[in-house]
């Protein structure tokens, strides 16, 4: 078998391409004296099974395969034994450390993750970063290893995070068998006391439930300073509910729940989520919203309105939606309990607006608890905001005003106006109708469009569809592409040649955006703090979009119109840990609030399609811009 070094080395060396010893060396960080010898020693272990090592002069060394079934039997040996053939490095040793408790040597995890010193050393300063997260620490003593040391509540919120995404902690107890278990024991109560989870609230309770029995399993008690009677969202039904369970379990198990292993199942559920909209248990009828938690939601609407000039029509009930959610958030927040999505990257990807509203919105929480909500508790918010987009969005489309012209009978032509008010009742909202003499006196200022059924001889400021007196489905489908296309063209007016920039070039950011804003400033009517506006708002989250564009805007309305410049930048740049090439940087009027929806929907959907983004680098034209934003 091969040992550790030689197994490292085994990993890099390349059948195709020749690799230096320098190579290895610094891969390895040891000396070329060291790799040298140990490529001689991994040449002589694979003439075992059928391949060596090819050497040549100034390319340096490459696997050659001379038997494939004798290294076939060598790559099932090696996958049997290496323990990161099925887990990640660093979140098994993470796994390992937890679960563990007491010290352990440097070399023994060596010897268990089959890597060297240096890599476990690695590994060691990545999870580090991990355990800052949650109030744990790793403690080093020369004669004795390393071990993980922080309160017992902060490990178990760990592992439920671990196996919650990673599902790492089989083989507990039989867990497949004990989880079966214990997840029929739970819905047989929850129906019992009339208790509704989904079922991403059930999976986690499952598995918190689950890291709770090990733990105390193994002698690890929580000790916890709270007073759970205090919690809003903790009924008569939860109670009833955990204190059959928690006689079940110290039955099952023999074991016995101290008060505060009591409360830390309480705990959970006062965290819990609604079923149905991923909101909290609905239990008894007092669930009581404080003026605390009111006045978080009230000041999240507040601040998406001032940032995002949308005013939602429904406020009061957006406003009852977010108390209701916010009343098992503010326990998850205090505590730090995990809470999982599954749906999380459809939400960016459907609702980025939305999502965009909730990363902005969170800063109210953010500042209110000292502490950052995860993306997926973002991605909650983000859908009740879009739900409350969805039922306002009648708020937000704009049906044009219409005169039609023609020459006939009084009669006739009231019969033609209810035909097209019933039609197109979505996208006309007031209907004028005219003869050929009551033409000249009209006032056009009334209207956005004139279909008329005959030539026209005076001059119309509008613009002028022909259509017929009596409509059949090509002349539906042809008023509706009209009136879309009129849509299109306002949407368009967003994006105007000069403001499609391909000259701007920087080191970061900030240089970038100072160039964009000096050109705004120069050609829009914005205040004199433009630039000053988009840095404050670069500064809290944004959406990530991974797709080498950034979509920066002030953080309140700078004009009465709204406008997008792009700019295709020379080179690349760092932007937020991200390399981006191509930066929109959109600033929404207050006027323009029927059409602000549609712009932030066209805006982000192009966004997110990598594809059309890397075909407007390609080819950096205003044309190409508008046709791939499909306006």
């Amino acid at each position: 078998m091969l040992g550790i070094r030689q197994q490292e080395l085994f990993d890099l060396m390349d059948q195709n391409e020749f690799r230096s010893a320098t190579y290895f060396s610094k891969q390895l960080n040891v000396s070329l004296k060291t790799v040298r010898n140990d490529i001689k020693k991994l040449d002589c272990a694979l003439r075992k099974y059928g391949s060596k090592i090819e050497s040549k002069p100034h390319y340096g060394y490459r696997l050659v395969i001379v038997d494939q079934e004798a290294f076939k039997n060598l790559l099932s040996e090696v996958n049997s034994k290496n323990t990161l053939a099925d887990y990640d490095r660093n979140t098994y040793l993470l796994r390992l450390l937890l679960m563990r408790g007491d010290f352990i040597k440097i070399e023994d995890l060596c010897s268990q993750l089959y890597v060297s010193r240096t890599s476990i050393t690695n590994s060691i300063r990545q999870i580090e970063s991990i355990l800052e997260q949650y109030s744990l620490s790793c403690i080093r003593k020369p004669s004795q290893g390393i071990r993980i040391e922080g309160e017992e509540f902060d490990i178990r919120r760990l592992l439920c995070y671990m196996l919650l995404k990673d599902n790492y902690l089989e083989g507990l107890i039989q867990q497949e068998t004990e989880q079966y278990w214990l997840a029929h024991t739970i819905i047989e109560l929850l129906n019992k006391y009339d208790l509704h989870l989904t079922e991403v609230a059930l999976n986690s309770f499952i598995n918190y439930v689950f890291v709770g029995i090990n733990r105390m399993l193994s002698g690890k008690f929580v000790n916890l300073n709270l007073n759970v009677e205090s919690f809003n969202a903790i009924g008569i039904k939860e109670s009833s509910f955990s204190n059959e369970l928690i006689e079940t379990l110290e039955n099952k198990y023999n074991i016995t729940y101290t008060n505060d292993e009591k409360n830390y199942i309480l705990l959970y559920l006062g965290g819990k989520q609604m079923a149905g909209g991923g909101y909290s248990i609905e239990s008894d009828d007092n669930f009581i919203f404080n003026r605390e938690i009111d006045q978080l939601s009230f000041d999240m609407i507040e601040l998406i309105k001032t940032e995002f000039q949308i005013n939602f029509p429904n406020n009061f009930e957006l406003r009852m939606t977010l108390n209701r959610h916010l009343v098992p958030l503010d326990i998850r927040m205090r505590y730090g309990l995990p809470l999982t999505n599954p749906m999380i990257e459809e939400i960016k990807k459907n609702y980025s607006l939305a999502y965009d509203m909730a990363i902005r919105a969170s800063s109210v929480l953010v500042n209110h608890y000292h502490r950052s909500l995860s993306e997926d508790e973002i991605g909650y918010l983000a859908l009740i905001f879009a739900l409350q987009l969805d039922k306002d969005s009648e708020e937000f489309l704009k049906k044009s005003n219409v005169l039609i012209v023609s020459n006939v009978t009084t009669s006739a032509m009231n019969l033609f106006k209810l035909k097209y008010e019933k039609i197109f009742s979505n996208t006309i909202n007031h209907l004028y109708v005219s003869d050929l003499m009551g033409l000249r006196n009209f006032d056009f200022s009334l209207v956005d469009y004139v279909f008329t059924t005959l030539p026209l001889t005076v001059e119309v400021p509008k613009p002028i569809f022909e259509i017929n007196s009596f409509m059949n489905d090509h002349d539906i489908q042809s008023i509706e592409e009209a009136l879309w296309r009129a849509e299109s063209n306002e949407l368009r007016n967003f994006y105007t040649p000069k403001r499609f920039l391909t000259n701007i070039s920087g080191d970061d950011k900030e240089s970038v955006l100072k160039q964009i804003c000096t050109i705004i400033e120069e050609q829009e009517d914005v205040s004199d703090d433009f630039y000053d506006l988009v840095m404050q708002r670069e500064e809290y989250p944004h959406m990530m979009y991974n797709n080498m564009i950034a979509m920066p805007h002030p953080n309140r309305i700078c004009s009465a119109y709204t406008f997008a410049y792009i700019a295709i930048l020379k080179e690349p740049i760092i932007w937020n840990d991200e390399m981006v090439k191509v930066v929109l940087l959109s600033s929404p009027g207050s006027q323009d609030s029927r059409n602000r929806q549609r712009f932030y929907e066209i805006t982000a959907k192009f966004a997110l399609n990598k594809e059309a983004i890397q075909e407007l680098i390609q080819n950096p034209t205003f044309s190409t811009f508008i046709e791939l934003l499909g306006i």
